[in-house]
């Protein structure tokens, strides 16, 4: 508040009055505004707009009163003290009227007066930092959530445009929340740089999305399609230098022009293009939330069909050594095209899977299909477990029964069980690792870095594998904290008797560098693809 110095507006007729009281008022004044009557008062008052007005009552052309209740008029908050030599009841009950901040009688005591304006000064200083704070977004300084959601109400069909920092909490986990933080102000000031001296207002809307609202309410398809084009090209793979380490931004962005509701338009066009795994989309009525339950449903009823008629397929991804010699294998899921031999990720099916109930039924298919080839041959395979399969008591009790039977199995058999944040109580975990490992089961932490890492856990359930998560290793030859952290992993691991597999090998430098930290085993396209059969 030391700094704040409010624009004043003082009129008063009398010469010798005025003269005092403005070197009196320079003190305080950051821009000092003199008149001699209302009518000169009101007019300097729409040009300036000024924080304070002071000023006497009884003046020729135009009086006090008169002159503040038409500016009360447009602006009924406007800070204003009265000076008067005269104590008339009916000019006291107007100022009341009028709600002035001060009443003060000729001679003005300047103490009084001082105290009065320092008064206002406090509160004025008290609403600009509170609309600051509403208003603006601390870290980044551009305009807040609220001032965004303020801004689009003024026009019938927004134009919006959304943008997204893609897997930017994995930035805050590798690197820390420090410097996720400089990585968005410098994201921030490149989004500036691309909007400078234009019709746009740009906004901090959450911790990684950002917003664009077009001011002009006029709408300008050609306009809107350069700005696209600028922002996905000045976008498009963006390096920071922060702190010796050069980090890529990938983002996605969402935009709707011709929408009522602007906000919820682009964002159904931001979360389209993201679970297309697009760079952009702009809205249409095809991309509604009717289209995408329509969507999901027939993605069920094709994960339904490819079960009916046995399209779900196991594939096997060799895991190797040091040397490049196959030890074992994983066992990955597939869905076949129904009209050819395409095999298809589960990316593109499994969360509808997850939210349909479909997905135990997958599960005990991949499951059985690992298990069965087991007892057939005398390969090693790993296969996946998530924390819902560890809930599922029949699957489990299934599982116990085949290996029961088939007794040389377990030993052949390592699940993985994949580090996330959907695990709930960590005893289910322990308890399903203690039940399978009464049959020589071994066990895999698979993902690990990816999330919470928690290294406490690790101590608790004595896994024999920890897999590395692929977003580190793919990035170990240019990133180097990536390097530190598979480093540490690798390290700790060892410590306790724990071997280390990397995934997601893609090149040969990248391969010669896990090699020198002692990595264990290996698992990538640089060796081999999943396999639809194995010998």
């Amino acid at each position: 508040m030391k700094n704040f110095k409010p624009t004043i507006l003082y009129v008063e007729d009398d010469k010798g009055t005025r003269d005092q009281l403005s070197v009196f008022l320079q003190h305080f004044a950051g821009e000092l505004f003199i008149v001699t009557n209302g009518k000169e008062g009101l007019d300097l008052y729409h040009e300036h707009h000024p924080d304070i007005i002071i000023t006497d009552i009884k003046m020729p052309v135009m009086n006090g009163i008169e002159m503040l209740s038409s500016i009360k008029e447009s602006n009924e908050k406007q800070h204003a003290i009265f000076t008067t030599a005269y104590s008339d009841v009916e000019y006291l009950t107007e100022a009341i009227d009028l709600q002035v901040d001060g009443y003060i009688l000729k001679p003005i005591d300047l103490s009084q007066l001082e105290a009065k304006i320092v008064d206002i000064i406090e509160r004025i200083w008290l609403q600009k930092e509170l609309k600051r704070k509403i208003y603006f977004d601390h870290l980044t300084n551009l305009f807040s959530r609220f001032a965004f959601f303020e801004d689009i109400q003024t026009q019938e069909t927004p134009a919006v445009f959304l943008i997204d920092i893609n897997k930017f909490r994995v930035i805050n986990e590798v690197y820390g929340s420090e410097t996720g933080s400089k990585v968005l102000v410098k994201f921030a000031r490149e989004l500036e740089k691309i909007l400078k001296d234009s019709s746009y207002k740009l906004y901090r809307i959450s911790g990684d999305e950002f917003a664009i609202f077009d001011k002009d309410s006029s709408l300008d398809t050609h306009k809107y399609e350069l700005l696209l084009e600028k922002i996905l090209n000045i976008l498009d793979n963006l390096h920071f230098r922060i702190d010796n380490d050069t980090i890529t931004i990938d983002t996605t962005v969402g935009v709707s022009t011709t929408q009522k509701n602007g906000y919820e338009s682009a964002n159904a066009a931001l979360n389209y293009a993201k679970s297309s795994r697009r760079s952009f989309m702009v809205f249409t009525p095809e991309i509604n939330h009717k289209k995408q339950s329509i969507e999901i449903l027939k993605i069920k009823d094709e994960i339904s069909s490819a079960i009916r008629e046995s399209r779900i397929k196991a594939v096997f991804q060799p895991i190797v050594n040091q040397k490049g010699e196959i030890l074992k294998y994983e066992t990955l899921m597939r869905l076949q095209s129904k009209d050819s031999d395409k095999l298809i990720s589960p990316f593109y099916f499994l969360d509808i899977a997850m939210k349909t109930r479909l997905y135990e039924q997958l599960s005990s298919i991949i499951v059985f299909r690992a298990l069965n080839l087991l007892a057939k041959s005398t390969h090693i395979l790993s296969i996946n477990f998530t924390y819902s399969d560890m809930l599922n008591k029949a699957f489990l009790h299934e599982m116990e029964s085949f290996l029961l039977e088939h007794k040389d199995v377990g030993r052949r058999a390592i699940f993985e069980i994949l580090e996330s944040e959907n695990i709930q109580d960590y005893d289910d975990v322990k308890e399903f690792i203690k039940r399978f490992r009464n049959y020589g089961v071994k066990f895999a932490i698979d993902d690990f870095g990816s999330g919470f890492s928690n290294f406490e856990y690790i101590l608790e359930i004595e896994p024999d594998y920890i897999k590395i998560d692929g977003s580190l290793v793919k990035n170990i030859d240019t990133d180097e904290k990536s390097h530190t952290l598979v480093k540490a992993i690798a390290g700790f691991s060892h410590k306790l008797g724990i071997k280390v597999i990397a995934e997601y090998v893609h090149s040969e430098i990248v391969f010669e560098m896990l090699k020198k930290l002692d990595v264990d085993e290996y698992q990538g396209f640089y060796f081999w693809e999943p396999l639809i059969t194995i010998r």
